[in-house]
């Protein structure tokens, strides 16, 4: 695989990608594995799945070298296989967490961030945000009740409506419903029957 020269990436930017590959090649071997992923994942409180961390690495497509990783990325910016709204979309799954709560009785599904990771994040890489910075954005935020943000509110910020259902899904959605709510009156129906079958008895 060649070289990623960093043609696409002023100084400033390479020095954090720089810093970034060292801190998550937790061996110092000069290639990023599998190993390396999860224990930097680990690192941050979030749990991989084994294809998720392969599908991160196929990306590369090849050893995840330092070159490799800054070809892969300079190939996103210059209209690769994803755009960049897709690249912004990953970067906050990356860190992001599914849960499940109970809202009003019914099952909810809610994408989360750590509240204090997010704000290292913003603070550590890249364009460093200052307080002033960090407050304008933590006022554009939503929390859910454990003070967590909402996935959903910091991607809108930057590409909005990327997290929103398809209406492919909303239509997954109500059909489940629906079924949920056939189940009981099945159910009502068979009693019905034993109830008439007592009585002709």
């Amino acid at each position: 695989m060649g070289k990623g020269n960093g043609d696409g990436f002023d100084e400033a930017t390479l020095e954090v990608y720089k810093e970034c590959f060292r801190l998550m090649d937790i061996d110092k071997d000069g290639v990023i594995n599998k190993t390396d992923l999860r224990a930097s994942f680990d690192n941050i409180g979030r749990l991989v799945m084994d294809d998720e961390l392969n599908s991160m690495l196929s990306e590369v497509g090849g050893p995840c070298t330092y070159d490799a990783l800054i070809k892969m990325f300079e190939a996103k910016m210059s209209g690769g296989p994803n755009d960049p709204d897709d690249l912004i979309v990953s970067a906050f799954k990356a860190f992001d967490e599914e849960v499940e709560e109970k809202i009003k009785g019914v099952m909810v599904k809610r994408h989360i961030m750590d509240a204090a990771n997010f704000r290292h994040i913003l603070t550590t890489f890249g364009d460093k945000l200052n307080q002033e910075e960090m407050d304008e954005i933590w006022d554009e935020l939503e929390f859910d009740d454990n003070k967590d943000v909402l996935t959903k509110s910091a991607v809108d910020m930057f590409v909005p409506g990327a997290m929103d259902e398809k209406p492919e899904e909303e239509e997954e959605k109500k059909e489940g419903d629906a079924a949920g709510e056939a189940a009981p009156e099945d159910g009502a129906e068979k009693k019905k029957k034993k109830k008439k079958k007592k009585a002709a008895k």
